[in-house]
This record gives structure tokens, C-alpha cells and sequence, in this order.
């Protein structure tokens, strides 16, 4: 009886020191990727700049600048979805700077979206949906941001 409780003791030391240490065990457990997707529910491709920073606090200002974050281009196709992924570490504040909606030769409505911040609005390991529409007269185009 003493022995089995050794080695539970032992086993349990283990895995002890094992989370301690920042890695094994729960490192499986834990997600490390934020999931971005694009949908186009529109009748027109969107063409959109989005900028992403690994700087949670990054002002609006410096998060829109090439020089202060990444800068990400998409053309999406009427009805179509893209979806890219990203370290948490390395996606901590994100933004839609600029989508245009390709009605007819480059010309149509255009929006964009509020900053998402990890924390606030994101956790790691989430799917963050930006969805692109527009109203049946093409007037109105409009980003909505869902989170799973």
C-alpha cells in the first residue's frame, strides 16, 4: 500500500512540475492560434486592406500604418470566404482599414470596422468573422464582427 502511494506521489510531482514549467501537459490543452475569416455575403467582390499588430495597445493611428503593423490585402469573390491564422502573440489587435465593394469597375460603396482587441473583443484560440453585405439598393455596405 505505501509503494502505490509512492508512486502516485511521484506521478503526481511530475505533473506538477511539468505545468509549472510552462510546458508538456497543458501546452496541449491550451490553444496558441486566433482563426480570422472573411465572408463575402455580397452579389460583388470586395476588395479590403485589414492591418494586424502583435501590440494589444497599439493606438488606431499607428495600427492603420504600415510602419507600426502588418498590412494583409484580400480580393473576395461574390460569396466566397478566406480564412488565415495567426499565433496569439502575434495577433493582438486587428482592424479593417478599407473594404471597397466592386459594384462596377472599381467603383462602389466601401466601409470598414472598429479595432479588435484581443481580451476585449478576441481571446486566443477564437474565430473572429468579419462579414461583408449590402442592402438590396447597394447603398448601404456594411462589416459586422462575430466571435466564436
Amino acid at each position: 500500500m505505501r509503494g502505490a502511494q509512492l508512486g502516485v506521489t511521484a506521478a503526481a510531482v511530475v505533473v506538477v512540475a511539468t505545468i509549472g514549467g510552462g510546458c508538456g501537459l497543458v501546452d496541449v490543452f491550451l490553444p496558441t492560434q486566433v482563426t480570422v475569416r472573411l465572408v463575402n455575403n455580397s452579389d460583388f467582390p470586395v476588395e479590403l486592406t485589414m492591418f494586424i499588430s502583435d501590440e494589444q495597445d497599439i493606438p488606431e493611428a499607428l495600427l492603420t500604418s504600415d510602419e507600426f503593423a502588418e498590412e494583409l490585402t484580400f480580393t473576395i469573390a461574390a460569396g466566397a470566404t478566406q480564412s488565415f491564422t495567426r499565433d496569439c502573440e502575434a495577433l493582438q489587435a486587428m482592424i479593417i482599414d478599407d473594404a471597397d465593394l466592386d459594384v462596377a469597375l472599381g467603383l462602389g460603396p466601401e466601409t470598414r470596422s472598429e479595432v479588435q482587441r484581443d481580451g476585449d473583443d478576441f481571446s486566443c484560440g477564437d474565430i473572429v468573422t468579419f462579414t461583408f453585405d449590402h442592402s438590396a439598393q447597394i447603398v448601404d455596405f456594411d462589416v459586422t464582427v462575430s466571435v466564436q
